[in-house]
């Protein structure tokens, strides 16, 4: 990859993580999935930040076992997904009547369905 594709990676990294640390405070925007996918823009910006974020204990506990196909344990799916929900389903009753909140209903399906049927479930703990 070229000097651009990992600035771009790097910005998008960049800004991942400050929309996941908006995301602590407005509950319409989910902070671990935002996280997550900073963690993936600084991994391809660079090898440094790559070699970095593999030394994390986030890393090894939840992507590593994602990354090589294991799945993530029942606790860890129902913890990540009960914690998304809750600020989601904030920002949906915050709502009210707009349009938008229907958005967020289908933001909350897909979860369900990422977690629960899509992400593979590991048994060891």
């Amino acid at each position: 990859m070229g000097r651009l594709g990992q600035g771009v990676f790097l910005i998008a990294g960049l800004i991942c993580f400050g929309l996941g640390t908006a995301g602590i405070f407005l509950p319409i925007l989910p902070t671990v999935p935002l996280y997550m996918l900073a963690g993936i823009g600084f991994a391809h910006g660079s090898t440094r930040s790559r070699a970095w974020f593999e030394k994390t204990g986030f890393y090894r506990d939840h992507m590593l076992p994602l990354k090589s196909g294991k799945g993530m344990t029942l606790r860890s799916k129902i913890s990540s997904f009960a914690a998304i929900t809750v600020f989601l389903g904030f920002g949906f009753y915050m709502m009210r009547e707009t349009p938008a909140r229907w958005i967020l209903a289908a933001v909350i399906a897909f979860h369900a369905w990422l977690f629960f049927l899509h992400l593979p479930t590991r048994e060891d703990a």
